[in-house]
């Protein structure tokens, strides 16, 4: 059975841990949206194990994305799931996720050789 999970960052009082983590829908007990700066609204969960902020910070989404098998950060801002790329093109810098060459993410030069690295792990290529 699959299990609905959502993005958070732990809370402890009034701080924020940088990291982002999974938890399970079913664990939630309620949520309440906090303001925390004059502008800033955010959605505080509560559950047994703790309060949770819903992750809205973008690097600790990428962060913890990157941990998932097959996705990677190909360039700054980009990041693609390369298990479901149909072709890479090293010289243009993009990886194509469709065979008419319309669907693509870019590869910046420094994250070029990572990339391929991680390209010859998934597929031995």
């Amino acid at each position: 059975m699959f299990r609905d999970r959502i993005m958070v960052q732990r809370r402890d009082g009034k701080n924020i841990k940088d990291e982002a983590e999974w938890i399970e829908v079913d664990d939630v007990i309620d949520c309440k949206k906090e303001m925390f700066t004059k502008k800033d609204y955010r959605v505080v969960i509560y559950t047994e194990n703790g309060e949770y902020v819903y992750c809205t910070n973008n690097n600790a989404f990428f962060d913890l994305m990157s941990e998932r098998h097959g996705m990677i950060m190909t360039d700054k801002g980009v990041l693609g799931n390369l298990t479901k790329m149909k072709s890479v093109d090293y010289d243009n810098g993009k990886v194509y996720f469709d065979t008419d060459k319309e669907k693509y993410i870019t590869i910046s030069k420094p994250r070029e050789s990572l990339v391929k690295e991680y390209i010859k792990k998934l597929f031995g290529r």
